[in-house]
């Protein structure tokens, strides 16, 4: 801890002792020189300051567009609040191509679609019908699970589209 103290106790009593040793004139040259010197960093400082503000100026307009177009992009996809009947189905169908297993069938009905899934595997179904609801925001109003010989599990839903 003390080797540094004494190596700038040094180092100070050395530059004094050079400073001491000048002449007059060479100190006045000195400081004119360090004066131009710190001038000179100053003005280099300001100037690479001044020109990245002004890149920024130019270049700001257009992150900020960037910026407007990537939320848009990212913005949640609001589904209605409530879908027909028919709007439902198509919804349904589509997002029933993603049951892997199985056959799957949708019908209409009064106020949402009826699906039959023979061969269902229920950790798939459970899957499918969370991200059903969450994208469509259906929910199941009447359920029917029956385990068949040699069939495997064949669901029936009736499924309603709202909150």
């Amino acid at each position: 801890m003390s080797a540094p103290r004494e190596y700038i106790d040094t180092l100070r009593v050395r530059l004094e002792q050079g400073w001491g040793a000048r002449q007059p004139r060479e100190r006045q040259l000195l400081g004119i020189l360090a004066g131009v010197v710190l001038l000179a960093v100053l003005q280099f400082l300001w100037n690479w300051g001044r020109e990245g503000v002004v890149r920024l100026d130019r270049e700001l307009p257009g992150m900020r567009h960037d910026l407007e177009r990537l939320q848009g992009l990212i913005a949640p996809v609001q589904s209605p609040r409530l879908l027909h009947p028919e709007a439902l189905l198509d919804v349904l169908q589509h997002q029933g191509r993603f049951l892997d297993a199985g056959l799957v069938q949708f019908t209409k009905r009064d106020k949402g679609v009826e699906m039959v899934w023979t061969g269902a595997d229920f950790s798939v179904l459970a899957h499918w019908l969370d991200t059903v609801a969450s994208t469509a925001q259906v929910t199941v109003v009447q359920a029917d699970v029956e385990r068949l010989p040699g069939q495997g599990v064949t669901v029936h839903l009736t499924l309603e589209s709202g909150e």
